[in-house]
């Protein structure tokens, strides 16, 4: 049957099936050689066809099959199904650095076939559809058959097929799932390993070790991992294979993901190892490069460093490079007993940043934990050193802590010391400029006692503490993080220390002014803002034995609004079928401006245990607590008892009701904002202005001086506003405000800006009008202060911390001024001159003659409102006519009336000019 002309492999698609897949445009060519079969049974359709498909660079075509069937023949439920056979024919022996081992045949990889099925298919329907298709006239098995690398199954939708054959003779086809696209938030999944018989495979020194699948943004890869051994030296290859791309005019090509070197020497006492690896491949954000590792120990120091040089895929250079030296036994660089200093480290990066680490994630920072892996404690003996591979991805990999950043550089010093022997600290200073500006202070200290403690001896208590010191100005935010590491006990390792503190201040941004103090938590109805940090509570577990566990933790906080403080105590015993509890719990909430106080405290005790009754073969849990909780909040006074007696629980309120603060005034609402309205030079400030002149300035209160060549600044309000007007004009509206301790809706709240040109009798200026940008400034403020008023203090809980999108100012930008073209190269010649013979100089005089110049405060006014005077413009013209019939006439365009250059006066003249009696 003849095909209908220029038919696409989308309209063929749903010639069989409305195929949920989105294909890209690039997928979708006019199909060659279409060939319909005529007289099948049933309603059944088999289409076939090509089409000229992957292009090699620069080669010809490389035509692609596709076969196409609908059928109703192989049960009750309709079948649809295509597969589109792409002839890859690539050999092995065209691989990187490893295709010369590998003779030519051994290893090929002839066809990527990509097929749907419109249900589940197992093996033996598999093989009935192969049936189905020879029946009608196709000889060959068209569908692959499913294996283990598909879980013995086609499943429904879309899978690629990658077919290869070692030594000639083919191997399981390797199944690629094509899933749905992912959601842009969720991770993209890992690589995985294909177990495939055969492997691992030999070719001299050549070892394949596994295959593993995986797709990215540039297509479906396939590739091998394993390992040359040469001469005591390892080559390893992770990433040695196929890209297949996802779009036409590009055929499969070879690709090195990764591939490392490692070295290891060992010639006591010194001890080698060393691992250089190839980034690229795997790292989006890197083009290709190296980076490497190496580790020397002797008996007296330990020497290690890594680093890297590499091309971004965004066209810049990235180099890092980090050392460490460590003295081993105790020995020391120099220092007295309070700052014995045992280790130094330090390192930079060009084009690269380094990624803050939080407090929690202090102990797996490699510069301050230590490159190889260093004791998650300090003083603890040092675990094995990881694979050199997982160190350095640890440390510069896709998700390491060294990444790279065109306009951001770092420089980092570290010191390893003991003090008087039972205080050991790691610190590291780094500094992050360019891009940003991030200054921290990072450390881990151990004080263990007794001092002197030997390894195995008994210790009565150890303390690690984990502190960092920041300010981070793409956060605005000025940090102190403490924290209590793991190991810390006292009296015992049963009794275990927890805890941390937080001191938080943000100096810009959404959260400008506000700031949190916090000693392990909040109390539990505090509606945390997203932004605040989460240290652990302050607590002490304590297990003396296996059956008795006592827990204590405490709390308290401050933040702008609210102070709050509280703690509880948990003891427990564990025997058997039978256990019995103690517990008391104190939580405190008070907040000001306006006054509320929320109090609540309780205690219980209970016994419980589990009874067996053997005639009808249970178990049964039976308890008995009794215990007592008060909550007490005001203004209003009131108050809630609740009492538990077995499994009965009664509460009562008395008082007044609970429903939060009571509205508060705006003068006291007033004194909580930070500073109301404030106006701030973002660019072209000029810092090199002489002092006496910025204070001359100041005093007489005239304008600043700035660079006007791209001048920014802002005015910023710490209220929202619904409308904003410039000079009398409306540039911007928003929402009413509401103002919740207030308990006010729909505000108006206008932000007045007024730009004057002009000394003197100013006059306004229109910004818009002169061509300068200005932008309305949204910020998301607290919903504590600007959310809705709430008549249940409850059901703000769950409510997000800040209130999105306000208006709280506007951004002015001034234009740069329009550079012309430049006068070109200026020549050597061009800028010679003639000398002049030596003359006789006419004031060989030096002393001052005439009236001695003098300050005149308004000398501009003067020269502004006299230069276009009438009697001025006289003089000047009766000038020059006398000139005129002299002969010496400059021309009838010299006199104009200078009335533009009077304007100008007051705004050109940055400095009051001398003055002096006319003769």
């Amino acid at each position: 049957m003849a095909a209908p002309e220029r038919v696409t492999l989308r309209e063929m698609l749903e010639e069989i099936e409305s195929v949920d897949l989105e294909l890209p445009d690039e997928l979708v060519p006019y199909l060659e050689n279409v060939h319909f079969y005529d007289g099948l049974p049933g309603r059944d359709k088999l289409i076939t066809a090509q089409f000229p498909g992957y292009l090699d660079q620069p080669g010809g075509p490389n035509p692609v099959d596709a076969v196409f069937l609908k059928t109703y023949s192989l049960g009750t439920e309709k079948i649809s199904a295509f597969i589109l056979s792409v002839r890859v024919g690539f050999d092995g022996s065209t691989l990187p650095l490893v295709g010369e081992g590998i003779p030519e045949g051994a290893l090929t990889f002839p066809l990527l076939r990509v097929l749907y099925i419109s249900q589940q298919f197992d093996t033996a329907q598999t093989d009935h559809l192969n049936t189905l298709l020879a029946e009608y006239g196709l000889a060959e098995p068209v569908f692959p058959r499913p294996n283990a690398t598909s879980d013995n199954v086609w499943e429904k939708g879309v899978t690629a097929v990658v077919t290869w054959k070692v030594d000639g003779g083919e191997m399981p086809g390797i199944a690629i799932r094509s899933d749905k696209e992912k959601k842009e938030e969720e991770p993209p999944e890992p690589d995985k390993e294909v177990a495939l018989p055969g492997l691992p495979l030999s070719y001299g020194p050549l070892e394949i070790a596994a295959l593993k699948r995986g797709k990215d943004k540039k297509g479906l890869r396939l590739y091998f991992t394993g390992e040359i051994r040469i001469a005591g030296s390892v080559f390893a290859l992770d990433g040695l294979g196929l890209v297949i791309p996802l779009k036409m005019g590009m055929r499969p090509q070879p690709q090195l993901a990764g591939a490392s070197l490692a070295l290891r020497r060992s010639a006591p006492p010194m001890a080698i190892d060393a691992a250089l690896r190839w980034a690229g491949g795997k790292d989006d954000e890197i083009a290709g490069g190296l980076m490497g590792l190496v580790r020397v120990t002797t008996p007296m120091v330990e020497i290690m460093g890594a680093g890297a040089f590499a091309r971004a895929t965004a066209g810049y250079n990235t180099v890092f490079l980090y050392l460490e030296a460590l003295l081993a036994g105790g020995r020391s660089l120099f220092g007295p007993p309070p700052f014995t200093v045992t280790g130094l480290s330090g390192g930079f990066g060009f084009n690269s940043r380094v990624v803050p680490p939080e407090i929690h994630r202090l102990p797996d920072f490699p510069l301050i934990g230590r490159l190889n892996a260093a004791p998650a404690l300090p003083g603890a003996p040092a675990p094995e050193p990881p694979d050199p591979m997982d160190m350095l991805d640890r440390l510069a990999g896709p998700n390491g802590w060294v990444r790279p950043e065109e306009g951001s550089y770092w420089v980092a010093v570290g010191v390893r010391f003991t003090s008087f022997r039972f205080i050991e600290t790691q610190a590291l200073a780094l500094i992050e400029f360019g891009n940003r500006l991030n200054l921290m202070l990072l450390g881990r200290t151990s004080i263990s006692l007794p001092k002197n403690t030997v390894p195995g001896a008994k210790e009565h208590a150890r303390l690690n503490i984990d502190l960092r010191l920041a300010y981070l100005s793409d956060r605005d935010l000025l940090a102190l993080d403490v924290a209590v590491g793991e190991g810390s006990f006292i009296f015992d390792p049963g009794c275990r220390l927890t805890g941390g503190i937080a001191l938080y201040v943000w100096t810009g941004g959404d959260s400008a002014g506000d700031f949190v103090i916090s000693l392990g938590g909040y109390h539990p109805q505090f509606a945390k803002p997203p932004h605040y940090p989460v240290p652990a509570r302050l607590g002490l577990e304590w297990n003396p034995c296996g059956r008795v566990t006592v827990r204590a933790t405490g709390y308290t906080a401050l933040t702008p609004g609210a102070v709050m403080f509280g703690g509880a105590l948990v003891a427990r015993y564990e025997k058997g079928a039978v256990s019995a509890w103690f517990t008391a719990h104190l939580d405190a909430l008070i907040q000001w401006k306006p006054f509320y106080l929320d109090l609540a405290l309780g205690i219980s005790i209970g016994v419980a245990a589990t009874i067996k009754i053997p005639i009808v073969k249970i178990k049964v849990r039976v308890s008995l607590e009794l215990g007592i909780d008060l909550q007490l909040w005001t203004p209003p006074m009131g108050g809630r008892v609740t009492l538990k007696v077995w499994f009965i629980s009664l509460s009562f309120d008395f008082g007044s009701s609970r429903k939060g603060a009571p509205p508060v005034p705006w003068g006291d609402f007033q004194t909580q904002l930070p500073a109301p309205v404030r106006t701030k030079t973002e660019k072209g400030a000029l810092l090199d202005v002489d002092p006496e002149e910025t204070a001359a300035r100041s005093a007489a209160r005239a304008p600043l001086l700035v660079s006007p060549d791209g001048f920014v600044f802002s005015t910023e309000s710490a209220l929202p506003a619904s409308q904003v007007l410039v000079n009398g004009v409306e540039y911007a509206t928003g929402d009413l405000v509401d103002i919740r301790p207030m308990r006010r809706s729909g505000v108006t709240s206008k932000h007045l800006v007024r730009i004057q040109r002009g000394v003197g009798n100013p006059e306004d200026f229109d910004p818009k009008y002169n061509g300068w940008d200005v932008t309305v400034i949204r910020r998301g403020l607290p919903r504590s202060l600007w959310g809705s008023p709430l008549e249940d203090p409850e059901a703000g809980r769950d409510e997000p911390g800040l209130v999105p999108d306000l208006i709280t100012g506007l951004r002015f930008e001034v234009p740069s001024p329009e550079l012309v073209e430049g006068l070109g190269p200026v020549s050597s010649r061009s800028l010679g001159f003639d000398p002049l013979r030596n003359g006789v100089i006419p004031l060989r005089n030096a002393d001052p003659a005439g009236p001695a110049p003098r300050d005149e405060d308004d000398t501009i006014t003067v020269i502004a409102e006299t230069l276009d005077a009438a009697e001025t413009v006289a003089g000047r013209g009766a000038v020059l006519t006398a000139l005129g019939r002299l002969g010496v006439s400059p021309g009838a365009d010299a006199d104009s009336p200078l009335t533009a250059y009077a304007g100008l006066a007051t705004r050109t003249m940055t400095s009051v000019p001398m003055a002096v009696d006319a003769a």
